[in-house]
């Protein structure tokens, strides 16, 4: 569950079903290790540790680059967005094990890779209205 919220919804449960895939996704590039382009690159520390240069004063507070600023605030915003799709990712995954029956289970997993209602009715051979009622069954199961 998410931190401050007390209970899950429907409508909240459904709503991270159908983000689950780009959630994951988003996880995925945000972990990519990140790579230095050059020498002017802002990734890591700019400080000397051998040499003279090291036994030279450091400067103090903070700094006034309002590139390297927003690119703090981009990572912290980042993060944060990252643990909570996490949370979002981690409590769609503890109700999968409740889901039962094998059309509902189908179904959960293609909605879970992002596939439309249509084209999960197509592949099954079934129609919009009875996926829209497996995906209804498959949300209360998960509610329990």
């Amino acid at each position: 569950m998410l931190t401050g919220q007390t209970t899950v919804t429907k409508e909240d449960l459904l709503q991270w079903i159908e983000n689950y895939r780009w959630m994951v996704e988003a996880i995925e590039e945000a972990r990519k290790p990140v790579t230095k382009a050059d020498n002017n690159s802002y990734i890591g520390a700019k400080t000397a540790m051998y040499g003279i240069e090291s036994t030279l004063p450091k400067a103090s507070g903070g700094t006034s680059d309002p590139v390297f600023i927003e690119v703090q605030r981009r990572v912290y915003a980042l993060n944060y967005c990252i643990m909570e799709y996490e949370q979002k990712i981690a409590e769609v995954q503890m109700r999968i094990p409740l889901v039962t029956g094998d059309r509902e289970v189908e179904v959960l997993h293609r909605l879970l890779d992002g596939d439309s209602m249509r084209a999960i009715g197509k592949h099954m051979g079934l129609s919009s209205t009875t996926i829209f009622r497996v995906r209804n069954n498959i949300l209360s199961q998960m509610m329990k």
